[in-house]
């Protein structure tokens, strides 16, 4: 129903904040191609970014019912973005109890994410926190097909997966190094890959049912 709809297509450059805090947008977006971030900035200017989103995402629905941003949302490498106005979506809404279900469905999914993100930063080690981290986005990825064998394409610095995990470089790196001297993780010029699932995900506490892919 939603691809008969008009969607402006638009390229955003790597590393640009398209939406921002105090902005009222009057449109929503898709998540076509490339990776998304999520995030706050302290007054002092230090960013934490809040989740991580792949294609196929829309990760400011709920500007839908709250008017005002609250937080930024931005690029991390170059993205293909799909646009939707707001009215569009509401009116099709109005007329599809199914569509409806489905988006309130992925709110309570992303309520889902922000409960296992909390016990993360908060009960895991530095280490522990990386590598339940890495199980999320392998399972995430590969539930839209943009996996193979062993890994997946990953754009993101160790200084903004630290500013996922609440660590510093120089942890997000040590911890790195952890991982790969044990043989679980190999992360190496934009792309990760998982030497020993099992390994990888006892040691990051790593459950996917807070990712609901099975339901």
């Amino acid at each position: 129903m939603l691809s008969r709809l008009h969607w402006d297509v638009v390229d955003i450059p790597a590393k640009t904040d398209f939406l921002k805090e105090g902005d009222r947008p009057n449109r929503c977006c898709l998540l076509i191609d490339g990776l998304i971030i999520r995030s706050n900035f302290t007054q002092g200017g230090e960013r934490q970014i809040q989740s991580v989103h792949i294609p196929g995402d829309m990760p400011d629905l709920q500007s839908l019912h709250l008017k005002q941003m609250d937080h930024y949302i931005g690029t991390v490498s170059p993205c293909r973005v799909a646009f939707i106005s707001h009215d569009a979506i509401l009116r099709t809404l109005e007329r599809s109890k199914d569509l409806t279900a489905r988006f309130w469905r992925e709110t309570l999914i992303d309520a889902a994410l922000y409960r296992a993100i909390i016990v993360r930063n908060a009960r895991l080690g530095s280490t522990e926190r990386l590598a339940h981290f890495i199980c999320e986005m392998w399972c995430r990825f590969d539930a839209v097909g943009l996996t193979d064998a062993s890994g997946f394409p990953f754009a993101m610095t160790q200084e903004m997966v630290g500013q996922v995990l609440g660590l510093s470089i120089v942890s997000v790196n040590r911890s790195m190094q952890l991982l790969r001297a044990e043989g679980l993780v190999v992360w190496d010029r934009g792309r990760i890959d998982i030497l020993d699932w099992d390994r990888l995900a006892g040691l990051g506490q790593f459950d996917p049912t807070f990712l609901h892919l099975d339901d």
